[in-house]
């Protein structure tokens, strides 16, 4: 009993710095990484094409191949199955699936070292910046543990060896803001974050859905480029704001535009700010 009691003080004083060391021993971190939270984004090899801007998501429990990747495969489309089961979200717009299929994946395809899998992929349409959303079922599949600190995955390979992959930070972003130019704003609030499968026999109505990785707390998408305040009204607080980066020429048009329909802006409560009404865009 007193080796049992030592035994659990000495577990329970481990030092966490010391417990995270041995957790990720040789985990390296990848090219590019500095202080980040990107995605993790790899490549994998199917159908003897490289697929690259794979999202991992441990978060969803389906693993999805976009409508856009399934025909760059060349893949017939008579190869695939009927799929009941919907896709659903935490809140979101409805989808119906083209079907599922299993292809072998090959991951770290390029090293002496790799590892292939069967996935079933669910075949989606939808608007999105990645190819592939690999799920738990892959990853649980491939006896994956992904670290987001090191954008880094590591996963036994055939030999028993263990093989690491590193993501690709560059086209994460890439990604990232490509994805900012995809969906409307106005669908923004209506977008969960996860893709799960359900049993549509315990809902009463038609499933939703998100394919939408991102995570994003804000209440609309801000200009990637910095921005000028631009005087709109007589009175200090109407404004409205311009990117900074445009030529001359261009901004000087931009105004008149904007002068002229101004009309079409309202000062919104509290900020004091102006944006367009709705039904109206911007230049």
């Amino acid at each position: 009993m007193d080796r049992f009691n030592k035994a659990t003080l000495e577990i329970r004083d481990l030092n966490p710095a010391v417990a995270l060391h041995h957790l990720t021993t040789a985990l390296k971190p990848g090219p590019f990484v500095n202080k980040q939270d990107d995605p993790m984004v790899i490549s994998v090899e199917i159908h003897n094409c490289i697929v690259k801007k794979t999202l991992v998501d441990q978060g969803s429990s389906a693993d999805i191949l976009y409508w856009n990747t399934f025909k760059q495969l060349a893949i017939s489309e008579k190869e695939l199955l009927p799929y009941d089961d919907p896709l659903v979200g935490f809140a979101g717009e409805r989808v119906s699936t083209r079907g599922y299929i299993k292809l072998f994946t090959r991951f770290c395809f390029d090293e002496q070292q790799s590892r292939e899998v069967q996935v079933k992929y669910i075949v989606v349409e939808a608007s999105t910046s990645y190819n592939i959303l690999l799920g738990r079922p892959s990853l649980n599949a491939l006896g994956a543990i992904v670290s987001t600190p090191h954008l880094a995955m590591k996963f036994p390979s055939d030999q028993g060896t263990i093989i690491t992959i590193h993501a690709d930070q560059k086209a994460a972003r890439e990604c990232y803001y490509a994805s900012l130019r995809i969906a409307p704003l106005e669908e923004k609030k209506s977008k969960s974050k996860r893709v799960h499968v359900v049993n549509t026999s315990a809902l009463g109505e038609e499933p939703v859905w998100d394919l939408d990785p991102r995570m994003n707390n804000e209440e609309r998408v801000e200009p990637v480029e910095s921005k000028v305040q631009f005087q709109i009204g007589v009175h200090p607080i109407q404004v409205t704001y311009i990117g900074a980066d445009m030529t001359e020429e261009g901004r000087s048009a931009l105004c008149k535009v904007i002068l002229k329909n101004k009309d079409l802006f309202a000062v919104y409560p509290y900020t004091g700010t102006f944006g367009a009404h709705r039904g109206a865009e911007r230049s």
